[in-house]
Formats: C-alpha cells, sequence, structure tokens
C-alpha cells in the first residue's frame, strides 16, 4: 500500500514538472474546468450572455492588436471567437452550442477556410447585435484574457419589428432590456417617418421603456399648455437649471414614475454636456472626454487648441 502511494505522490510531482515546463502555472493545473472554455452566465428567451477566461501568455495577436477575431455565421447564427496559439487556429463556437474548431496553417487560409463554411468576420459586433467586453485579467492567481459577449440579436429583431409596424402588443413580452445604442437610430428613421399621431403615439411607449429622448427640446403640438402635466413641461420646455431643481426635489419623487424620471435625467445630462461643450474650458473637456469618450467632446477639444496655437 506504502509502494502505491509513494509511486503516485512521484507521478503527480512529474506531471507538476512537465505542466510547468509547458509555461503553465500550478493554479493553471487546477483550473482545467474554468479557463479556455466558454461558460453561460445568462440565458433568457431573448438573449445570450457567455463569458470564457483564456490563458495569456501564449495567445498571439490576429491584428489590430487584439489576440482575437469575431466570425458569424449568419444561417445558423453562430457566433465564434478565433484564437492563435502556436501554429494553430482554435475558434470557440460561443453560443450554439458551446464548441470548438482546430485549423492549421496561415491566418489567409484559415479565414478562406472559415468563408468557405458560411463564416464572415463581424467587424461592428453592436450592430450584429452583441456586446463584447475584452481585456487582460487575473483569474483565480492565473494570467488570463476576459472575452464576454451578450447575443441580443434576438431581442434587438424582436423591437425593430415592433417598430416598423408601430404595433407594440408584444412590448410588454419583452423583459430584457437592449442597449441603447443598437436600437436608437433605427428608432429615430421611423420616428421621421410616422405619417400621424398614432404611430408616433406607439414609439412612445418603446421611447419610454428604453429611455430614449426622441423630443429633446420642441414642445409637443398635440397638447395645449394649459393641460400639459409637470412631466411634458420638465421634459420639452424646462431649462437646465429648473430641470436640475425639479428632480432633486420630493415633489419630482411623488409626481413622476421611475421611467419618467430616468428619462428627465437623461434629458438633463443631454443639456449639461450641451452647456459644458459650450462653455467649458479645456482641462473641463479633457477630462470629460476620457471619460465619454464622445466625439463632439474630441472635436470641441481640437478647435480650442487651434485656437490656442493662433494666439
Amino acid at each position: 500500500m506504502q509502494i502505491v502511494m509513494e509511486f503516485d505522490v512521484k507521478h503527480i510531482i512529474l506531471l507538476i514538472g512537465l505542466f510547468i515546463m509547458q509555461g503553465c502555472s500550478i493554479n493553471q493545473l487546477f483550473l482545467t474546468d474554468e479557463i479556455d472554455k466558454v461558460t453561460i452566465v445568462r440565458h433568457t428567451p431573448y438573449l445570450k450572455h457567455n463569458r470564457a477566461y483564456f490563458t495569456r501568455d501564449t495567445l498571439k495577436l490576429l491584428g489590430h492588436k487584439k489576440p482575437y477575431q469575431l466570425f458569424l455565421n449568419p444561417k445558423t447564427h453562430d457566433l465564434g471567437v478565433l484564437l492563435h496559439r502556436g501554429e494553430n487556429y482554435t475558434l470557440y463556437h460561443f453560443f450554439s452550442p458551446p464548441k470548438t474548431s482546430r485549423f492549421h496553417g496561415t491566418l489567409k487560409k484559415v479565414r478562406a477556410m472559415l468563408k468557405k463554411q458560411g463564416y464572415k468576420a463581424l467587424e461592428n459586433a453592436t450592430q450584429g447585435g452583441y456586446v463584447v467586453h475584452t481585456g487582460p485579467r487575473r483569474y483565480k492567481g492565473v494570467k488570463t484574457y476576459l472575452i464576454d459577449i451578450t447575443d441580443y440579436s434576438r431581442l434587438k429583431k424582436e423591437y425593430e419589428k415592433v417598430i416598423r409596424t408601430y404595433n407594440t402588443q408584444s412590448l410588454s413580452s419583452l423583459k430584457d432590456t437592449l442597449p441603447k445604442s443598437m436600437i436608437e437610430p433605427y428608432l429615430r428613421y421611423y420616428w421621421q417617418r410616422a405619417e400621424d399621431e398614432t404611430q408616433k403615439k406607439a414609439l412612445r411607449r418603446i421611447e419610454e421603456k428604453l429611455h430614449i429622448v426622441l423630443e429633446q427640446s420642441e414642445t409637443p403640438v398635440q397638447i395645449p399648455l394649459s393641460e400639459q402635466t409637470p412631466y411634458h413641461y420638465y421634459r420639452y420646455r424646462a431649462s437646465m437649471y429648473e430641470l436640475g431643481n425639479y428632480l432633486n426635489s420630493t415633489e419630482s419623487r411623488a409626481a413622476l414614475t421611475p421611467a419618467q424620471y430616468t428619462i428627465l435625467q437623461h434629458r438633463l445630462q443631454i443639456l449639461q454636456q450641451e452647456k459644458l461643450l459650450e462653455e467649458g474650458s479645456l482641462e473641463t473637456l479633457i477630462a470629460a472626454y476620457e471619460k465619454n469618450h464622445d466625439p463632439r467632446f474630441k472635436q470641441r477639444i481640437l478647435e480650442l487648441l487651434k485656437k490656442e496655437r493662433a494666439n
């Protein structure tokens, strides 16, 4: 019995030694079920959220200074994440169902093989209905690269159908929230094409649900001033200072629904940004741009820098 135990200990030590010689840490030896594989975070009828931690040390860049590239098969709706290690390429199928495919050869040949299988490089994940978060992470002591993807493509199509048909009957069944950046341009396009107040009323329901402000300053002509509620006044007419004071008051908490309060908060943020763009100093604009990455702030910063150089 003792001989068997000694053999097992020696065998384990040898395996650990070989594992370390391959450039792997002891932590990785005990995390084989947690890293380099896709795990499910949350699935609902309208969205899928999966995540993976990939060992970082052996990953190679694929272009655009990123160690991954996204490929989408439009027919099967399969989203693949391509990684490069050594001479091998691995495509991790993130959602349908999670699995891997291995390829050999140059990147050009791998891309050609993927194209033959129906995959196309996905350059703009947001337009495809995906939100992607990536970056280096330490996972239980192991250096990894996080790839976290939420698939909103089905939910996006449902909202587009509601908007396109001006039919909000199915709106109550859409419990998940869709990122505004995915649907706001589409919503604004059909808002401009709306032919009557019935269609606009349908789009306003979507506007409130997604906390999107379609009309930022104009007064709705359909509602006489004498009949407007405080919400309508502060949404369409109030100045930045009036709106700010109202939102900080106990009156607003009692009079507004949570959705209305959020919309007014969003309008206040827009008014504050506009004021900052018009009156903010160079230092203030730079500090704001580092947080919001808004291209309008970048353009304003460049304009102020040109003025300083001219003086």
